[in-house]
């Protein structure tokens, strides 16, 4: 988110579905909230970075392994961003927050502060959780006394570190996320709860320092997570969700499909339903407010070897895997035939015996004129350095940007 680090391959059948029992009746959150916080959410333009608070969140994640892959904090593009999220960090068996690998973390995270000392209105989020690190969410979360110790070691971590903010990315709560991942059916009640907690311990710290603190979480688009949680009671602590607008289909899929369609495919041979659109027309009718969601859109694809005789999209494929943009670019491109899809809005190259999904300047600038035109609180990018000349950012920004300046 959710978001798959690149270059892990997935192979056959996807993630396991666990129907989660019907809750009896949600918790009364706005109850809950009265506990009251004195330090109000910050809004999305307040974040935003460079002159103009009208411009809204344009949100990038780095991740721990660009380091070691050559590409630094000080490679990154930041002049379209308002925000960079650092993911990730881990639980600790004793369900604290805490640094996955410091010898990696501590310079990378020095690097982004450096960033942020050239250009102030930049924010850096810890981003905790991940497809890899999810782990201890359920445990955690399963008590009063576990979110109170989360909350309480991520806030410190932060501080430590000098950042702006929390970024939770729980994959997933109730069912589904990496083999190995606990659940529970009351996981949907404590994430918001969670949250809460998160909320109150950055307001603490935030009215200690006369400042304020930045909270988030990453969410998928999918039915099912809207089903086995509060939409509505998940936005209200946080000062936005980050939509995982991506791995809509993918390695797990029973036939190769488009990553990040932005609108369903329902006729002929393409039985894909699922779409950028669906997805957060979901979240608004399920009562989010729209300035409270940040569409994220990937910078990555999938590369599906199609079985014998099969020709591109609804193909059975026998193997797929992910590749960044950039390789993309420097490896595709030049082979295969660019083609199309009207509905989708996406891109896709076809070569003998291969199918390749991806984004590319005008996907990503369609992705974002649709999140300006639903009110959406901003746009966000999964990941940064697989898009290292920042092509798709600068799009998706210009576009942002295009749209939400026209009369």
């Amino acid at each position: 988110m959710g978001r798959r680090l690149w270059g892990v391959w997935w192979m056959g059948a996807g993630l396991a579905l666990v129907l989660a029992a019907a809750f009896a009746g949600r918790l009364r959150w706005r109850e809950a909230s009265s506990l009251a916080r004195s330090v109000p959410p910050v809004s999305p333009g307040a974040v935003s970075a460079g002159a103009g608070a009208e411009r809204g969140l344009v949100v990038g994640y780095y991740p721990d392994y660009a380091r070691a892959e050559g590409f630094l904090p000080g490679d990154l593009a930041v002049e379209q961003l308002t925000a960079i999220h650092y993911a990730f960090a881990g639980i600790d068996e004793e369900g604290r927050v805490a640094l996955a690998d410091p010898a990696v973390d501590l310079p990378s995270l020095a690097g982004l502060r450096a960033l942020r000392e050239e250009r102030p209105g930049l924010r850096l989020l810890l981003s905790v959780g991940g497809w890899d690190r999810s782990e201890g969410f359920s445990d955690a979360a399963a008590t009063p006394e576990g979110r109170k110790d989360l909350a309480r070691s991520a806030v410190a971590l932060m501080a430590e570190q000098g950042l702006d903010g929390i970024d939770l990315d729980w994959e997933f709560p109730v069912s589904g996320g990496k083999e190995g991942t606990g659940h529970r059916h009351q996981d949907g009640e404590n994430y918001p709860r969670l949250l809460w907690e998160l909320r109150q311990a950055l307001d603490a710290k935030g009215r200690e320092e006369g400042r304020q603190y930045l909270l988030s979480a990453a969410v998928p688009l999918g039915k099912e997570f809207l089903s086995n949680n509060s939409p509505a009671a998940l936005a209200e602590p946080v000062d936005y969700l980050f939509l995982m607008g991506y791995d809509l289909h993918g390695p797990w899929s029973g036939t190769a499909g488009f990553n990040a369609p932005l609108a369903d495919l329902r006729e002929g041979t393409l039985p894909y339903t699922a779409s950028v659109r669906e997805g957060v027309e979901g979240w608004l009718r399920a009562g989010v407010p729209a300035e409270k969601l940040v569409l994220g859109m990937p910078l990555y694809g999938y590369r599906y070897q199609l079985a014998p005789g099969q020709t591109g999209p609804g193909s059975r494929f026998l193997s797929a895997r992910s590749a960044s943009y950039d390789r993309i670019v420097a490896e595709d491109l030049s082979r295969y035939p660019r083609s199309f899809q009207d509905t989708a809005q996406v891109p896709y190259l076809l070569g003998e015996g291969w199918f390749i999904s991806y984004d590319d300047p005008s996907s990503i600038a369609a992705k974002a004129r649709f999140a300006r035109e639903k009110g959406l609180g901003g746009i966000g990018f999964w990941e940064l350095s697989q898009d290292r000349g920042a092509r798709l950012v600068a799009a998706g920004a210009a576009a942002w940007e295009n749209v939400q300046n026209t009369p």
